[in-house]
C-alpha cells in the first residue's frame, strides 16, 4: 500500500503541472506514455522472435499517428501499408506473419489516436480534459468502494475476479453523476441535462469496458501487470486502460453536445 501511495503521488507531482501548462512539454510527455504504452504490448509474451527493425518502424509509426495533422488518411493508410509491406519484406512466418501485424497495426492505431486525442482535447479546453478523467477516476473509485462493501455478484470471473455488478452499477451512477455535475459548473450551464446524463454514463459504461478488455489481455498472457512503471500500480496500459476507451467513445460522441 504504501508503495502504491508514493507512485501515485510522484505521478500526479509530475503529470498534474504538465497537463496545466500544456504545451510542447505536454507533448513530449504524450510521446513518451505512447512509447511506452506501445512497448508493453510489444513486449507481451509471443512465439515468434519479431526482428527489431519491426519494433523500430512501429515505434515511428505510433509517434507519426500521435503527431499527425489534418491528413489523417495518409497516416492511417502509412500505418496500414508499411506494417504489411514488412511481412513481405521479412518473409519469414516464425519471425513477423500477417497476423501479428493486424494486431500491432490495431494496437498502433489505438494508442497513436487516443494520445493524439489527447492533445486535442488539452488544446481545446483543460476542463474538458479534466471531465474526461473524472469519468474513470471517480467510476473506479466508487466501484472499487461499492465492490468491496456490498459486492456479491461476480461480473467477469473468469477475467478480473474481483469485480462485481454492485460494484460496476454503484460505480457508474455516482462517475456519471459527479462528473456531470462538474461538466455542469464548470463547463457548460446551458447543456441538455439530461444528454450529459446519458453521455456520461455511456461513457462511464465504455471506461469500464475498457478496464474488463485491457485484464483479458493481461489473462489471456498470463502476466499481472503490464510493465511495473509504477510500483504498485502497473504500467502505462494497466493505469490508463478505462480512459483510453472513454476517449474512444468522446470521439464518437463529441458531435452530440
Amino acid at each position: 500500500m504504501k508503495k502504491r501511495i508514493i507512485s501515485a503521488v510522484v505521478a500526479l507531482a509530475i503529470f498534474i503541472p504538465l497537463i496545466i501548462l500544456g504545451g510542447i512539454w505536454l507533448k513530449v510527455a504524450a510521446c513518451i506514455l505512447a512509447l511506452l504504452a506501445l512497448k508493453e504490448f510489444l513486449d507481451l509474451p509471443h512465439k515468434n522472435k519479431r526482428p527489431i527493425y519491426i519494433d523500430v518502424i512501429f515505434y515511428a509509426l505510433v509517434l507519426l499517428m500521435v503527431f499527425m495533422d489534418d491528413k489523417k488518411n495518409i497516416y492511417f493508410l502509412l500505418t496500414f501499408l508499411i506494417p504489411m509491406l514488412m511481412v513481405i519484406y521479412c518473409n519469414d512466418n516464425k519471425k513477423y506473419n500477417a497476423d501479428e501485424a493486424f494486431k500491432l497495426i490495431a494496437m498502433t492505431s489505438l494508442i497513436g489516436i487516443v494520445f493524439h486525442e489527447f492533445l486535442l482535447i488539452r488544446e481545446k479546453s483543460l476542463m474538458l480534459f479534466i471531465y474526461l478523467f473524472l469519468i474513470t477516476m471517480l467510476t473506479d473509485t466508487y466501484a472499487h468502494l461499492a465492490g468491496t462493501l456490498i459486492g456479491k455478484n461476480k461480473l467477469a470471473p473468469k477475467i478480473s475476479p474481483n469485480k462485481t455488478w454492485e460494484g460496476a452499477i454503484i460505480g457508474g451512477v455516482f462517475g456519471t453523476l459527479c462528473a456531470s455535475t462538474f461538466y455542469y459548473i464548470v463547463i457548460d450551464s446551458n447543456v441538455n441535462v439530461l444528454l450529459l446524463l446519458v453521455v456520461t454514463l455511456l461513457l462511464s459504461s465504455l471506461g469500464q469496458l475498457g478496464d474488463l478488455f485491457f485484464s483479458a489481455v493481461k489473462r489471456n498472457h498470463d502476466i499481472k501487470d503490464f510493465s511495473n512503471i509504477m510500483p504498485g500500480h502497473g504500467g502505462v496500459l494497466d493505469r490508463l486502460d478505462s480512459i483510453i476507451f472513454v476517449v474512444i467513445g468522446y470521439i464518437l460522441l463529441s458531435g452530440i453536445f
